[in-house]
């Protein structure tokens, strides 16, 4: 019977189509800086070599030993300029693949961005021993820093925190520097973090933003970030903001990506939201495929990722009443409720 369920939810992830995708992460990397450092075993300091300024040389380890660190990258006229000037700067460098791929160039390390790893390195093994928590409100603690390479790190970082984490975070952002540099050719990267961030703000600088941003992406801007404005407003007006989102699912204005983006965020708020939101997403979203039953999969999708069934029995009522007439939305609606239904979700 599991074999089913996996052979269901296998061929309706594979028709879920690129809104599938994560909505809320744009041209980042997938592996940051403390990735790699979390990864690795070997972890050294370099500068310009003595005998040759073209190539690095190892003078320090973090990590490891210093024996084998071979470090093909040559040192690019700029670095070679900043080393020359700054004595004390170094160029971190980490192996790749644990302790057994080629050496990588991870960042240009100042005093403050060395303050930084230091801390990072300290810490590590609480970390890699599954302490998100910890190495999130770390970054979160240094978006207000003075160094905006260190800002830039801290953003990345909390770009990978998981919703509920990101809410569950000790931290007031600063919206004016936010706003400030959320238009920043360099930093169009970091739109969908920053938005998410404004949600957290009081300020009412930022809530006309996310207001402004939402009807903007809704109006045909960019995709990328109508999943975090859809999940900021609600984050600042609740209920209310939720309703909204319902509103505009069946104004019949958005296609079949835009939809579904909004889906996720009702359906990220139905998950870390208290219960009163959970409980108002649901019955959104209820109204929401019954009227709309050609849409079914998307929610099914979203709430499936999360491993969150609270929408099963509506699904199911659904599927029962037989109006679901395409097979690209019954199977993974199908999938759904049949793992719901399962008790091993």
């Amino acid at each position: 019977m599991r074999k089913i369920f996996a052979w269901l939810l296998a061929v309706a992830l594979g028709l879920a189509g690129p809104a599938n995708a994560c909505a809320f992460h744009t041209y980042l990397p997938e592996r940051t800086v403390i990735d790699r450092l979390l990864e690795t075993e070997n972890v050294v300091l370099a500068r310009a070599a003595e005998a040759n300024p073209f190539r690095f040389e190892a003078v320090e380890a973090l990590e490891g030993t210093l024996e084998q660190a071979d470090l093909p990258t040559l040192v690019d006229s700029s670095t070679r300029r900043r080393l020359a000037a700054n004595p004390e700067d170094t160029v971190l460098f980490a192996r790749d693949g644990g302790g057994y791929g080629p050496f990588v160039r991870l960042a240009y390390l100042d005093s403050a961005y060395r303050a930084v790893i230091d801390s990072v390195m300290a810490q590590k093994e609480d970390w890699i021993t599954g302490n998100d928590m910890a190495r999130f409100q770390f970054f979160a603690d240094l978006l207000d820093h003075p160094s905006p390479t260190i800002r830039a790190l801290a953003l990345r970082e909390l770009d990978l925190a998981p919703y509920a984490m990101l809410r569950a975070l000790d931290l007031v952002p600063d919206s004016e520097a936010i706003l400030r540099d959320m238009w920043r050719v360099d930093q169009i990267g970091y739109q969908p973090i920053r938005i998410l961030l404004l949600g957290r703000s009081t300020d009412p600088a930022a809530h006309e933003e996310v207001r402004e941003g939402l009807d903007r992406a809704l109006r045909g801007g960019s995709v990328i970030n109508l999943g975090p404005y859809a999940t900021a407003m609600v984050e600042q007006k609740g209920l209310a903001g939720a309703g909204r989102l319902a509103e505009r699912l069946s104004d019949g204005s958005l296609d079949d990506t835009e939809l579904e983006v909004i889906v996720e965020a009702l359906a990220i708020h139905a998950g870390t939201g208290d219960e009163a939101m959970r409980a108002h997403v649901i019955d959104l979203l209820t109204d929401f495929v019954m009227s709309h039953p050609d849409t079914a999969d998307m929610v099914a999708r979203q709430f499936q990722i999360r491993y969150d069934f609270g929408m099963a029995d509506a699904l199911l009522a659904l599927l029962e009443e037989g109006t679901i007439r395409s097979a690209r939305v019954l199977l993974p609606v199908s999938a759904y409720v049949a793992t719901a239904k399962s008790g091993n979700p």
